[in-house]
This record gives structure tokens, sequence and C-alpha cells, in this order.
């Protein structure tokens, strides 16, 4: 007589409601991350909005609140969690709760990383997704601001160097580099770049990998997140790199330590507390 395996005991600890920025064609490894979750007894809500119709992240981030908001429990503690764009669409979201006096218990960015304006500038980012130039400008602004401002020369000669490569690269890539961007993700980049990143007075748990703090953060183990964490934030590393810190092998300790810092919140005896 064979026994049926038993089934993971539910967990004691709220729902988890998983903030998504990408479909599941863009970003299959993360419907894999959230089901891996669910496995092991984890209640996790996965909440995805489809960007069509919100003219910025502020609009899209209203509907995503009113989203959890009418699926959870008004007696329960609110536990978030988003990797990677739906981690900066968790920020635009955090901020929304916050306006409306709420404040989450607990926040998770998954390696949610702002690339800084060097890379941005480098692989031709804004223009591929058309930031405004207001948002460009901010960019070289930075990188002229200390403590860690560059001269003038180093980032006027930076700007020159894409401009020749956008124009030596225009007979193969098209205008407004239409052929090499993804049509699949425009629409939600393109609506970040329309909202103002607003102070988060939220605590925040980063976890994230050595990866993206070397090639993406310019060694910021917050991954540039931090300028806007201003209610304070914790740095957990992980393994992997970004495409693989939510997958097997590293996917499991990744989940245990969500699954730690959640029920030490829910104690009050974590980091915050």
């Amino acid at each position: 007589m064979t026994t049926a395996p038993e089934k993971p005991s539910r967990s004691a600890l709220p729902v988890l409601f998983s903030v998504r920025g990408w479909t599941e064609g863009v970003d299959p490894v993360y419907i894999s991350f959230v089901e891996e979750m669910r496995a092991t007894g984890v209640e996790v809500a996965d909440i995805h909005v489809l960007p069509a119709g919100f003219p910025n992240f502020g609009a899209w981030a209203n509907a995503i609140v009113e989203t959890i908001n009418s699926r959870r429990r008004e007696d329960e503690s609110i536990h978030l969690m988003g990797y990677c764009f739906g981690g900066n669409l968790l920020l635009a979201v955090l901020a929304e709760f916050e306006r409306r006096g709420i404040s989450p218990a607990y926040v998770a960015l998954i390696d949610a990383r702002m690339a800084s304006p060097i890379w941005r500038l480098r692989w031709g980012y804004d223009a591929l997704y058309q930031a405004p130039w207001p948002v460009r400008f901010r960019g070289l602004l930075i990188r002229l601001t200390p403590p860690d401002r560059e001269s003038f020369v180093a980032v006027t000669a930076s700007v020159v160097r894409r401009s020749v490569r956008s124009v030596r690269e225009l007979p193969q890539r098209g205008w407004r580099s239409r052929r090499r961007r993804r049509p699949e993700i425009y629409d939600e980049l393109s609506r970040s770049f329309a909202w103002e990143y607003e102070a988060i007075t939220t605590p925040v748990h980063c976890y994230n990998t050595e990866e993206s703090k070397d090639r993406f953060a310019a060694g910021d183990p917050s991954l540039l997140m931090g300028r806007y964490l201003q209610g304070g934030y914790v740095i957990r590393m992980i393994e992997g790199d970004h495409g693989k810190c939510i997958a097997p092998p590293y996917s499991t300790l990744l989940i245990k330590k969500i699954t730690t810092d959640r029920t030490a919140v829910v104690q009050g005896v974590g980091p915050f507390q």
C-alpha cells in the first residue's frame, strides 16, 4: 500500500501579493518561481494588470492597488513582492498605498534595479524606448553630480560616441531603433518614463545579486534603488545572476530567505521593528 505524498502545510503568514510587470510570455521564469513558492505552502496572489489605457506608472499603479484591495482581508497586514521590472512598478504601487495612508508591513524587491545613466546611454536604452528628453538630460546631470561626479569632458565624449554609433547603426536598426525594440515590453517601459518616482517611506527588503550590482549599478548594492527608499532598506545578497536567481537551484534559498524575513516581520523582530 502506497501513501500519498504529504501536501505542504499552509503558511500562517498573510497572503503575499506578487506585483508582476511583464506578461507570462515575456518572463515565464517568474511565473515558475511563484508556483515554486506555492508548492512550499506560501500563499501567493499573482497581481498582473495590463498597462493598456493607463498614461503612466501612477495611473497603472492605482489600478494595481485597487486590485490588491479588492482581494485582501482588511484585518490582514499587506505583504508585497516584485521582481525586476515588477519591482520598479512596485515602487509606484507603494507610493500610491502611502498616498492613501496605508503602510504595507513587508515589501520585497527581488533584483529590481535602476540602470545607471552611463549604462542607459551606452546601450541607447532611452532612445529605444523613447524616454522624454527631460529624463535623458536628468541622467546626464546625475553623472555630473557629486560625490561620483564625472568630468564634463568625459560625459560629453560618451554622448558623442553614442551619437556616432547611432548614426552608424541607422541603416541596420531603422529610425528610432524600432527594429531593435522589443514591442512586447514597449508599453510597460514607455509608461515608466512618464512618471516621477517619489520618496518611499515604507521599509523595504532588497534581494540582490552581485552580478546586477557590478553590471548595472556601478557597485551600488541597492542597485540604485536606495535613493528612493527613504524609509530604510535591508539588503540580502542572493546567489545566481539576474535571470537565474529566481530559478532552481538558487530559488530554493531565496524562498527560504523571504519566508524567514516575513516571519520576523510578523513576529515583530525584523530589522525595522
